[in-house]
């Protein structure tokens, strides 16, 4: 029996070990590794949850502008398996496992059996495919539609004339899954481009193939067109929707201007990040390792030398052709080699490897028949682990990846799945206020109970003492890359109060309040504040605290951090409220240096605290950081406050009577002086 007849006979039999192989390395403690939810992945969660609420778009504007596959796809899980964050990055991986599946079909027809198993096999162990498939995010998508889209090609371009109409189907597929990439992600827009490019490599080095098929390949472009044109006619309709590519497109703005440097830098990092630097964003890689190491690049830049040779062979040539068309994006756009940009290429990389493995394999199959399968054997192993170790330990491991993707605010919602605190939950976390709730939003796709009410603040401008029976326990998750920012004046009357609770991670530290006798204290002090209309509301009752806004929150004092403030200085106020109502609307407080009521010498609007899970009773406090204009003049001015809402831009009403409302009082006055 000769090697070929072995090969076809051990074909099915590898294909299925190398798709359960990928599979195994795809969907193994998926919902773990990444740490937890990355920000890009909370914004497809969000996406999803939209469409499971039946809000279908073409185009989603959100996070500068995100194609709506993934969330698609993403919501269709969720309806079958619940919330979770491995549900979420489920799209993902089974489009891993089928990229390694389309590869190798796609492979059979332009590089034959051994190469196409090889590239399926380099593609299923290797760290690129493998870290990007295991992430909730709409680049994931692009293998296997580019690997489907090539199959289709390959089989139009070698289907025979007698089956016509089955070769037309396919060219229509294959512009089907061309066209198709659009609706993935940002990079895929290259690749509608294949068909005119194929059409110029045919018309100038195989005619032949181009008269054969010239139906065929009208049908391909005519598909590809038709498949892009909703999204054109979208953005067209809707340019504001689209802002990512204002963002990245800096190299290619400076070529239009005549500038060639930056697109010639950019372009010489994407050609160097199989073997000199890759992608340099721990999001998505460790930071600048390249594709390949030393070793394996070397079969590589054999197989790209066997296409250039054989150019004029339309299945190396339209090998060739995918990765430089896949490969494009990342040559007109920030940052070079970037892992996500060239995503579209990622499967004819790893044929060109195949087909360099391959050639070494057949080189030394002629003087030792046992050397090639040795040396595939030892090759393959070492790619896979060494792609294990540096994803599962090295990258997984890192602290700027467990920072970038939430491990400490994932190990907290492990740790309260394990353990039933005595009372209320308070969690303080850098990444909450009120426009970013990414924390809490990662937290609650990591908890698997649902009987928690856990309240959010950012200890670095705000601080929660939530009400309620039992001890109140207090989580902060570590920041990995430094300490967690606390502002010292709220931290000072929760530490008087607060008790360290032993802990066996350390992903973050526990506190127990059992009653806050210091904030009671600063209360008592601040019951007695002055507060004030502004001039054209005189005509109100004069105001004492507490003052109620809107029904939900009661301002029980404020209290400035320093008398006078220079011209271009900053003041410091800090405001306390409690809780009236549990109404998740989320609301910011503006604070305002005026002398009148009307100009305005300084503001700041925020609120470091999450509206959502505030109950009753819960008091809270806020620093506001008020920057003074510079050339403010010297003089006294009032210190103005009020809460809206950042949805509608409506201030919240203070009630004074049946009739009578405000909506914002002068709780201070301060000294501007040079």
């Amino acid at each position: 029996m000769d090697s070929a007849t072995k090969l076809q006979r051990w074909e099915p039999w590898v294909l299925v070990v190398l798709l359960l192989v990928g599979a195994a390395l795809r969907l193994v403690a998926l919902g773990d590794v990444p740490p937890g939810p990355g920000y890009d992945e909370l914004q497809n969660a969000h996406l999803s949850g939209r469409v499971l609420a039946g809000e279908w778009a073409i185009y989603f504007p959100e996070n500068f502008g995100q194609e709506s596959l993934y969330p698609a796809l993403a919501a269709l899980a969720v309806r079958v398996l619940g919330w979770s964050v491995s549900v979420l990055r489920l799209p993902g991986a089974l489009g891993g496992v089928l990229s390694v599946l389309a590869l190798y079909l796609a492979g059979r027809r332009l590089a034959g059996r051994c190469a196409a198993l090889l590239a399926a096999a380099f593609q299923a162990v290797s760290f690129w495919p493998l870290i990007e498939t295991r992430m909730a995010l709409e680049m994931t998508l692009l293998p296997p539609l580019a690997g489907l889209a090539m199959l289709f090609l390959a089989r139009g371009l070698g289907g025979q004339a007698g089956h016509r109409w089955h070769t037309l189907f396919d060219f229509a597929l294959a512009g089907l899954f061309l066209g198709g990439h659009v609706y993935a992600y940002t990079a895929g827009r290259v690749m509608p481009l294949l068909p005119p490019v194929l059409l110029v490599y045919l018309f100038f080095l195989d005619r032949r193939t181009l008269r054969c098929h010239w139906s065929g390949l009208l049908l391909l472009c005519i598909v590809t067109l038709l498949a892009v044109v909703p999204l054109a006619l979208f953005l067209h309709a809707y340019p504001e929707a689209e802002q990512r590519l204002d963002q990245l497109s800096g190299p290619l703005t400076a070529l239009c201007q005549g500038d060639f440097r930056p697109m010639l830098e950019i372009t010489a990092g994407t050609l160097g990040m199989f073997i000199l630097r890759g992608e340099p964003q721990w999001l998505y890689n460790i930071a600048d390792r390249p594709v390949f190491d030393p070793i394996t690049s070397v079969f590589f830049y054999i197989g790209l030398v066997l296409c250039i040779a054989h150019l004029r062979d339309w299945r190396r040539g339209v090998t060739l052709l995918w990765l430089l068309v896949g490969l494009g994006p990342a040559m007109v756009s920030l940052p070079p080699g970037s892992f996500n940009h060239t995503l579209a290429a990622q499967p004819a990389v790893y044929l060109v490897l195949a087909l360099g493995v391959d050639a070494a394999w057949k080189w030394l199959a002629r003087r030792r028949a046992w050397a090639g399968p040795l040396m595939v054997a030892l090759l393959l192993t070492f790619n896979g682990v060494l792609s294990c170790w540096a994803y599962f330990v090295t990258w997984a491991n890192a602290p700027e990846v467990r920072e970038l993707y939430q491990g400490g605010v994932t190990v907290v919602a492990h740790e309260l799945d394990a353990r039933d605190p005595p009372g209320p939950v308070a969690i303080g976390a850098p990444y909450v206020d009120c426009w970013n709730p990414w924390n809490a939003v990662g937290f609650d796709l990591a908890l698997r109970r649902d009987d928690l009410s856990v309240r959010w603040f950012n200890p670095g401008g705000g601080w929660v003492w939530p009400a309620g029976t039992g001890p109140v326990t207090f989580y902060f998750p570590a920041d990995p890359l430094g300490p967690q920012t606390f502002n010292p004046a709220l931290q000072g009357l929760f530490v008087a109060d607060a008790t360290l609770l032993p802990t066996a991670d350390d992903n973050f530290v526990a506190f127990r309040v059992v009653h806050p006798a210091a904030l009671e204290e600063r209360l008592d002090a601040l019951a007695d504040t002055p507060v004030a209309w502004p001039p054209d509301l005189a005509h109100l009752p004069s105001p004492t605290l507490p003052l109620v806004f809107g029904g939900r929150f009661a301002l029980l004092g404020a209290e400035l951090q320093g008398d006078t403030v220079p011209p271009g200085g900053e003041l410091r106020l800090v405001t306390y409220w409690e809780v009236l109502t549990a109404d998740p609307t989320p609301v910011v407080a503006f604070v305002h240096l005026t002398s009148d009521g009307q100009d305005i010498w300084g503001q700041h609007d925020w609120l470091d605290v999450r509206t959502v899970g505030l109950q009753p009773g819960d008091r809270f406090a806020q620093v506001h950081l008020v920057p003074v204009k510079p050339g403010t003049p010297p003089g006294l001015y009032h210190v103005q406050l009020g809460l809206y809402g950042p949805d509608t831009l409506l201030r919240l009403p203070i009630a004074m009577g049946a009739d009578d409302t405000a909506d914002r009082v002068w709780v201070r006055e301060v000294l501007v002086v040079e």
